[in-house]
């Protein structure tokens, strides 16, 4: 009998769990108890590599870290609302615990709960043989999943959290599509800015100057394919910016163009490839609707040369429908030219610290 698996059957929260690297031990206890059909929703046990990259869209940048646990929540909270549930909550574990393989790093664990008001998250350093440690990881996952939902007392260490505002939560819930946050929205820079760096505030001002009016950065916290961005990642690339932001779950340049009618979309020659390429539609007939819609709502798009694959590419070799070609307008590289990416940086530099 499990006395913390009771209080979770016997609150109203029902939810999905995302588990690895020995977290598997919580679900059979949560199923040992009478009630549990009344919680969990579903689990997964993302054990292998490629398990893991299909769950959250890709490689992530290290697979035991923080990042890694709150997108594992999220996704699995993204799978509780589909479903229904309220209230919801999303349980992600990431751990690594002592193997017969050679190991980098200390034997450590990653824990995060995501609810529509806030993300949660914790960590723990894992000792001893492997039962210890996955006994002390159970341990921590119980006292971690109920001190987040308000059932029970966190007495080994504080929970991290960010309660989200009422703005974000509706973008979460699919409430809203934009914040009103961020003035107007004629000129426009979206990106996922992790991290935001010079080349995206270089390419702001040249816009800028081109268009003789004043940009907005704009941060969708959906992109395709993957978890929606959690609230320190939110909190952590707003805190980046000292000029206006507008924040949406817009999650393609179709729904961009729908929501900013007649707005100038200052992009990459990489973005521009990708709003080009049948793959993320399906067909080389349903990119041509998207773009045809994009066209519709007066889309257009000031499009910056860049490397692509270590040859820097701009809009005269792109291979682009028409249509699409017909709204771009091209900076020369004489004018602007910045061999820098998010993705290099947080290769070079690590990810971005916070709190």
């Amino acid at each position: 009998m499990s006395e913390r698996a009771r209080l979770l059957h016997d609150s109203p929260w029902q939810g999905v769990l995302h588990l690895t690297g020995g977290g598997a031990g919580m679900l059979s206890e949560l199923l040992a108890e009478a009630g549990a059909s009344r919680t969990l929703i579903e689990a997964r046990i993302p054990y292998a590599e490629g398990s893991l990259e299909a769950l959250l869209g890709g490689r992530p940048d290290q697979a035991c870290s923080a990042p890694t646990a709150r997108a594992l929540a999220m996704a699995a909270f993204q799978r509780a609302l589909h479903f229904g549930a309220r209230p919801a909550f999303g349980f992600g574990v990431t751990a690594s615990l002592a193997t017969d393989r050679p190991r980098r790093g200390a034997c450590r664990a990653h824990l995060a709960v995501q609810t529509l008001g806030d993300t949660n998250q914790t960590q723990i350093a894992l000792r001893g043989e492997r039962a210890a440690q996955e006994a002390a990881l159970v341990d921590r996952a119980w006292q971690t999943l109920l001190g987040a939902l308000g059932l029970a007392s966190f007495p080994e260490a504080p929970l991290d959290q960010v309660a989200a505002p009422g703005e974000w939560q509706a973008l979460i819930a699919g409430e809203r599509r934009s914040t009103s946050a961020g003035g107007a929205a004629a000129l426009i820079l979206p990106g996922s800015f992790n991290p935001l760096h010079d080349g995206h505030e270089r390419m702001m001002a040249v816009a800028e100057s081109r268009l003789g009016q004043a940009g907005v950065f704009e941060l969708s916290v959906e992109n395709p394919d993957k978890p929606l961005l959690d609230y320190f990642e939110i909190e952590k690339r707003l805190s980046q910016f000292r000029r206006p932001l507008r924040l949406t779950r817009l999650p393609t340049f179709r729904d961009k163009a729908a929501e900013f009618p007649g707005a100038t979309f200052a992009v990459g020659i990489d973005t521009l490839l990708r709003i080009a390429d049948p793959r993320y539609y399906g067909s080389a007939a349903q990119r041509d609707a998207a773009v045809a819609t994009m066209l519709k709502a007066g889309a257009s798009f000031l499009v910056f040369g860049r490397l692509v694959g270590g040859t820097f590419q701009d809009l005269s070799h792109a291979p682009l429908p028409e249509a699409l070609r017909s709204a771009c307008t091209e900076v020369p590289e004489d004018e602007f030219r910045a061999d820098v990416s998010s993705t290099e940086l947080r290769r070079t530099r690590g990810p971005l610290e916070f709190r």
